[in-house]
């Protein structure tokens, strides 16, 4: 096939790119359009029920909830009982140990076990209990824990390590396993300690 030398189009060549361009045209507007419409309402939308309408019909709108669905066990979980699940001493470990004795996410065992604490109910799983203390990685965490919580400070730890001749991380450890042992640190917290 040769290509057209002409530089003229033919009639129905700029018929058929006029009626593929109004196409077009229509097609991008009635969509722009109905976007329009929709923008207007976030947590619902209006989709025809029977696909293609009559002109003398009326579709019935169906109304979409896109409403999110909450997570399982996150209407329990408030501040207010997180606050009680970790000022009673619980750890990860134990919400998780309550998670898998009620079958229920962390999340909702927290939010449960604080309600207990606050309704003054006893909770099936000792604070601390399902802690592994033979790990060493616990029993770190666990230092530099007391270690915060006594109000003390990342400078305060620089103090330590350079009195210990110790580097920082070693000076927190020791002296957050002094604290869990009761005894006194040779200096005192720069910070607020946690009530």
């Amino acid at each position: 096939m040769k290509p057209l030398a002409s530089t003229t189009r033919s009639p129905r060549r700029t018929a058929a790119i006029g009626v593929v361009a109004a196409t077009l045209t229509v097609g991008a507007t009635g969509a722009a359009y109905a976007l329009a419409q929709n923008a207007g309402a976030p947590d619902t939308a209006v989709v025809s029920a029977g696909g293609p309408v009559e002109a003398d019909e009326v579709a019935a709108p169906v109304v979409v909830d896109r409403t999110p669905t909450p997570v399982p066990g996150e209407e329990e979980y408030t501040q207010e009982r997180a606050d009680a699940f970790w000022a009673a001493g619980y750890h990860l470990e134990d919400a998780n140990a309550l998670a898998d004795l009620w079958q229920v996410p962390v999340l909702e065992a927290k939010g449960r076990a604080g309600q207990m604490l606050l309704d003054g109910q006893p909770v099936p799983v000792a604070p601390g209990s399902s802690l592994d203390m033979t790990d060493p990685a616990t029993v770190a965490a666990l230092a530099a824990v007391a270690f915060w919580d006594a109000g003390y400070t990342a400078e305060d730890g620089a103090a330590l390590a350079a009195l210990w001749s110790v580097d920082v991380y070693d000076a927190k450890a020791t002296a957050g396993q002094m604290l869990l042992d009761g005894q006194a640190l040779p200096i005192p917290p720069s910070g607020t300690p946690v009530s």
